[in-house]
């Protein structure tokens, strides 16, 4: 009588360990698969998210961009040091960074299209004024120049002009 107990008690822990694993598994599976929906919808919102710029002027210490949204998001074009921010690199054509600051601080100040977004199919101009690290005017006229923004991470736009 003994075995036979035995082996019931060993056929019940059997089956509480298999349904253990099974729960444990799915668990599992549905934590993964959030994770995974979550990443594909960030990554479908980035890849559809374009910006261009139409045209990039420098007007004295103005550097007017005009930017169209290419994509099928709208771009924010946000203000500040703290993020989310919108970025704006100046380099000469060799490749030298001048500077690299947000917009609206005091090297690139925004006088229009900041803090707004682009909506899709919009061109927008956004007009900074070059100051202290990011001022031109030490540079003598037609000098070449790249810029880039990068819009908080959603997209970037990137181009050239000369002074």
């Amino acid at each position: 009588m003994t075995p036979i107990i035995a082996v019931i008690l060993l056929m019940m822990m059997t089956v509480a360990a298999a349904g253990a694993a099974f729960f444990w598994f799915v668990r599992m599976q549905s934590e993964l698969q959030g994770g995974s929906e979550s990443h594909s919808s960030n990554l479908a919102e980035t890849i559809s998210t374009r910006a261009g710029i139409i045209v990039a002027d420098l007007d004295g210490s103005t550097l007017n961009l005009y930017v169209k949204n290419e994509g099928g998001t709208d771009i924010p074009v946000e203000t500040g040091s703290s993020h989310p921010t919108t970025t704006f690199t100046l380099q000469e054509a060799g490749g030298k960074v001048i500077c690299s600051t947000y917009l609206d601080s005091s090297h690139a100040s925004c006088s229009a299209g900041c803090g707004d977004s682009i909506q899709i199919g919009e061109t927008q101009k956004i007009a900074m004024g070059l100051s202290s690290d990011c001022s031109l005017s030490s540079y003598v006229n037609n000098t070449a120049f790249n810029f880039e923004l990068d819009f908080s991470g959603h997209s970037t736009a990137g181009g050239a002009f000369d002074k």
